[in-house]
């Protein structure tokens, strides 16, 4: 895997005035995503999404997009390293991406010295509300919204309320958040959760025969689960084994992604969550579906959320550019801020009130696909759709 990607838009624009066509300096957008390690396919679709939108807006401020592409190697050292080659070497004008809420948040804690915007299009902590002028989330949900949208599944759905929970997350700052929410939030609605403290896995791990031991002694016959969603089929394959998926059904802070749904099978059938996006979305909306077969077409792959998320954070990072008619930091940073754009799962507004994106949600249940253009074997069924304002927070 190269260390660096650069993608240039070639792109030539006409002065405002009458004359020959003329070439301009591009303006350059640092994506920052894993392409090696753990979450690589993630990183990939993130990268593919932002690719996307480059391509289809074509030019901030009449001149070229240039986006710059560096593996974090889902690392907060390496990714502030990166980002800071980024800044200082490759003159970037914004920062975005990020997968993991450990390296977002180490980013957003250097921004003062990297002096950029940074948008963060998959990061869902709920540090980021209100972190810093230049810090932004516009993409994934945020795990209070996530929280809000599964309880809310649960507590709607008579086979998953009467269920008792084991929680089961990874060990870092985005699956401490999501536990904790979730907890807080089981515990007002009167869903039990039989180890309220919660067990934290390392990212390493590769064995969780521990942990499913530890799932059925409790006697819990629901899973709610915050892990890197390429470990679900490892997990689910495992629960099997052991036979435990006869009894429990898994409820996932973090929608398990095409190529994790592929992988998983069977075993991951009947996961239950909300997220942003399935591209299910396209039976009832037709921007959706037009999104899905631009992607297939560009990518050929099955339309992920993830590259969804990544595609509505760098239009509205290159459309906030647009509005701020300035490459100046705190002037795009003032352009981001309230914007809005209407993509494959609505409207994604960027309250001003905190940075952070207000979007609708879907609650989704994996199950075999039906016949589809993408080839995909699985997929995330829509339930339902939750609005922004049911989500929260107030704006």
């Amino acid at each position: 895997m190269k260390k660096f990607l650069a993608i240039a838009l070639a792109l030539i624009f006409t002065g405002l005035t009458a004359g020959p066509l003329m070439a301009a300096d591009p303006v350059k957008i640092g994506v920052l995503v894993p392409l090696s390690g753990i979450a690589a396919q993630g990183g990939v679709e993130l990268r593919d999404g932002s690719i996307m939108a480059a391509e289809e807006k074509k030019t901030v401020l009449g001149r070229p997009i240039e986006l710059v592409v560096e593996d974090t190697q889902l690392k907060p050292d390496v990714a502030v390293s990166k980002a800071e080659k980024l800044v200082f070497k490759d003159d970037v004008k914004a920062l975005v991406g990020v997968f993991s809420s450990g390296v977002g948040l180490a980013i957003a804690k250097n921004i003062d010295k990297l002096g950029v915007p940074f948008l963060t299009t998959h990061v869902m902590t709920t540090e980021f509300y209100g972190m810093h002028p230049l810090v932004f989330r516009s993409g994934q949900l945020a795990n209070d919204q996530t929280a809000i949208g599964n309880i809310r599944g649960i507590a709607e759905t008579p086979d998953l309320k009467k269920r008792k929970y084991y929680v089961l997350v990874h060990d870092y700052a985005w699956g401490h958040d999501a536990g904790n929410r979730f907890v807080q939030l089981a515990k007002e609605k009167g869903i039990e959760v039989v180890n309220p403290q919660y067990d934290k896995a390392p990212l390493n791990t590769t064995d969780w025969a521990t942990y499913i031991s530890k799932i059925k002694a409790s006697g819990a016959d629901g899973v709610y689960i915050a892990l890197i969603t390429t470990v679900i089929p490892v997990f689910t394959k495992q629960a099997a084994e052991f036979g435990i998926l006869k009894n429990c059904r898994i409820v996932s802070g973090a929608a398990p992604g095409v190529t994790e749904l592929e992988a998983a099978g069977e075993n991951g059938v009947g996961i239950f969550g909300a997220s942003c996006y399935s591209w299910d979305l396209e039976r009832t909306s037709p921007k959706a579906k037009e999104w899905n077969q631009r992607y297939y077409q560009r990518f050929k792959a099955v339309p992920s959320d993830a590259a969804a998320h990544a595609y509505v954070g760098t239009m509205n990072l290159l459309n906030g550019i647009d509005k701020a008619g300035s490459l100046e930091a705190k002037k795009i940073a003032d352009g981001i801020r309230g914007q809005a754009f209407e993509g494959p799962y609505g409207k994604v507004l960027i309250a001003p009130k905190d940075n952070c994106a207000r979007n609708d949600a879907v609650l989704t249940e994996t199950l075999p696909a039906p016949p589809n253009p993408y080839g995909a074997k699985y997929y995330m069924k829509v339930l339902k759709v939750y609005k922004a304002d049911e989500l929260g927070p107030p704006q």
